[in-house]
């Protein structure tokens, strides 16, 4: 691993630890586990996609094509959990203007399962779209856009 890639994951790593009320505990249970969970609605809220909604919008399942077009749609991070969900990271606050029902929008109260910046692959929650710089979040009205096109191509109005 580079010296750059090494500075980049410890600054993710603090800049997402920042977000728990005891930054120390998260890293420390990165360590142990690889995962810790953090409050929503302090750095960022999150989408909870289906994977199905997912797949349908970028027809596509295999792990690299999926890592590099959402990078390219949804211009942020992106976690997947349990091969179920999919949780793109959005900016913390436009929860009222989400009115999509096929993705559930998580913002202050929610929590979210974060983990390790360097767990890019299964098993356990994984970093589909690592955190490229920390405050980069992906666009919520391209998110709403992913999902819109998801739910049509799953109903068949596409």
């Amino acid at each position: 691993m580079s010296r750059a890639s090494t500075i980049s994951q410890a600054a993710t790593a603090e800049w997402l630890a920042r977000t728990h009320a005891d930054p120390p505990t998260a890293h420390q249970e990165w360590q142990d586990q690889r995962l810790t969970v953090l409050p929503l609605g302090v750095r960022f809220d999150a989408v909870r996609i289906p994977v199905e909604t997912l797949y349908a919008a970028i027809l596509n399942i295999r792990p690299a094509a999926v890592s590099r077009l959402l990078e390219q749609l949804l211009g942020g991070p992106v976690v997947q959990d349990a091969d179920r969900w999919f949780y793109p990271l959005v900016p913390v606050g436009p929860a009222a203007r989400w009115h999509s029902r096929a993705a559930e929008y998580l913002g202050q109260g929610a929590w979210l399962g974060v983990p390790q910046a360097d767990q890019l692959a299964p098993p356990g929650a994984y970093w589909v779209v690592p955190v490229r710089e920390p405050g980069r979040l992906c666009d919520l009205a391209r998110v709403d856009e992913l999902v819109a096109v998801g739910t049509a191509r799953l109903s068949g109005r596409s």
